[in-house]
């Protein structure tokens, strides 16, 4: 497949030091006329989690093309470097550390997995301490040039694959639903594993109310379309553009007023009610 050269870029690295500026240099040395397009630098170090639910909630709204993502603690270690192709058509370039997994499946599944293993394509002498630069813009660049994914490495089993780091858990119509937070945005607002998708198919209804329970703790909030259908500091439950179900505050941070954090298991059961 001919690719555009577009390519995203998701990474840890933050803008403080050089190493996103040099990343795309060496993109550009390969393909002159890729247009790069930044998701997000600043993601919390080593959080795959995170990256992963960034990638998953922006990816879908990218032009076709080829999505470098790199949060790597195991950098220079056993784990592979890989290029995920997906239905969509799209190119994943990676660690195989679970990180690009939530965003394939999200884009139709992985089509073809190939693990980065053709020297030809990548830099040398190859740093140890930096694939980002060395191994996973290279390939970035050449599978925007067009360059044929077989040529890059050899297939391997997407069975094979790290595990990704979140699930979107299971729906269920009766009794709680049992959820993972799985990322706290710059707001406080709260992400858990389930999708609008999934709880439109439960006829999840604007005014129902939602009882959620953590720990020890539980409250009763109303599911809301937007923060502004309840009063400033009053809580809610909403879709928000990531197309998750999040715990919000309206004008104040959710994750601080309920002492919850990335990771914590929070059960949830829609009642019958309606606040309307």
């Amino acid at each position: 497949m001919e690719m555009k050269k577009f390519i995203s870029f998701t990474s840890d690295f933050g803008f403080e030091d050089g190493w996103v500026g040099v990343c795309k240099g060496v993109i550009l040395n390969i393909a002159p006329g890729a247009q790069i397009i930044d998701i997000s630098h600043g993601i919390p170090n080593f959080n795959i989690k995170k990256a992963s639910f960034v990638l998953s909630s922006s990816l879908p709204f990218m032009p076709l093309g080829v999505h470098l993502a790199v949060v790597d603690p195991g950098v220079g270690t056993e784990r592979r470097s890989i290029v995920l192709e997906v239905a969509r058509g799209d190119y994943l370039v990676g660690p195989d550390n679970g990180l690009l997994i939530p965003v394939a499946e999200g884009l139709g599944g992985v089509a073809r997995a190939i693990e980065i293993s053709n020297d030809e394509y990548i830099l040398k002498p190859t740093c140890p301490t930096f694939h980002a630069r060395d191994i996973f813009a290279p390939v970035a660049g050449h599978l925007a040039n067009g360059v044929n994914l077989e040529d890059i490495g050899v297939e391997i089993s997407s069975n094979s694959l790290s595990q990704a780091p979140w699930k979107e858990t299971v729906a269920s119509r009766e009794g709680k639903i049992e959820c993972e937070i799985v990322d706290i945005d710059k707001f406080g607002t709260i992400h858990l594993n389930i999708s609008g998708k999934k709880l439109v198919e439960l006829g999840l209804s604007y005014g129902a109310i939602i009882e959620i329970s953590w720990r020890e703790e539980s409250a009763v909030i109303p599911f809301c379309r937007t923060f502004g259908d309840v009063l400033t500091c009053s809580s809610l439950v909403l879709i928000d553009s990531t197309n998750y179900l999040s715990l919000a505050i309206n004008g104040g941070n959710a994750a601080s007023f309920f002492g919850l954090k990335e990771g914590d298991k929070v059960a949830i059961k829609i009642s019958k009610r309606s606040c309307l």
